[in-house]
């Protein structure tokens, strides 16, 4: 009786035609489960907070002193200031790390935190933290490469001020035909906390023109 299971004509091509279209089908079927199971979908950007805590929520504004979201399924808005945030994940899966600029690690490396703006309205309840400027690199061979490294220069300098924003108040381009370019930047920097403990308060969301500027 065994023998006569022998597949019955398993070496008919139509018949393996089936037998292999099944196994695949029951392959992809099982590999989609897999994939449904291990890569959850995220419908929400996700808010993370310094204290520990996870909000599951939806971005609606992101500027340099505060962040404001809605709660799935609800309509009233809510504000919690940038300072607070570690970090957000975007439900696109882009991931934005907030505690870099001058609320939790401030050093050189933490540059790339730092908020340019030529708006004055973004510098809020900031303190002013003092004025920076910087030049390309001698090293820029282009305009883009130019501008790019005396930013960077630039972020560095606020960083290392403990500043989570400048303000630009001066741009200019260099260089001629026959010269390398250049870049030159000019602005304030601020930050969340005044630039020593004895520093009076009239420095919170100073202006341009508080500046002598």
């Amino acid at each position: 009786m065994a023998h006569s299971l022998h597949f019955y004509h398993v070496n008919e091509p139509g018949m393996i035609k089936v037998y292999t279209l099944a196994l695949f089908f029951l392959l992809f079927g099982s590999y989609l489960s897999a994939q449904t199971n291990t890569i959850p979908p995220t419908p929400h950007d996700t808010i993370f907070k310094l204290n520990g805590s996870v909000m599951p929520v939806d971005i609606t504004t992101v500027t340099p002193t505060y962040i404001s979201f809605i709660f799935p399924g609800k309509k009233e808005e809510f504000t919690i200031e940038r300072k607070e945030v570690e970090k957000i994940i975007y439900k696109s899966g882009k991931i934005d790390v907030l505690n870099k600029a001058a609320f939790v690690m401030i050093d050189e490396s933490s540059w790339e935190a730092v908020w340019m703006t030529e708006d004055k309205k973004e510098i809020g309840d900031l303190y002013m933290l003092g004025e920076i400027e910087a030049r390309s690199p001698s090293s820029a061979r282009s305009a883009s490469a130019a501008k790019k490294g005396a930013i960077i220069k630039l972020k560095k300098k606020a960083a290392n001020m403990k500043g989570s924003l400048i303000l630009v108040t001066k741009k200019e381009t260099t260089g001629g035909y026959g010269e390398y370019p250049g870049y030159y930047i000019k602005g304030i920097a601020y930050g969340s906390e005044p630039p020593d403990e004895t520093a009076p308060d009239e420095s919170k969301g100073a202006t341009v023109k508080d500046a002598g500027m």
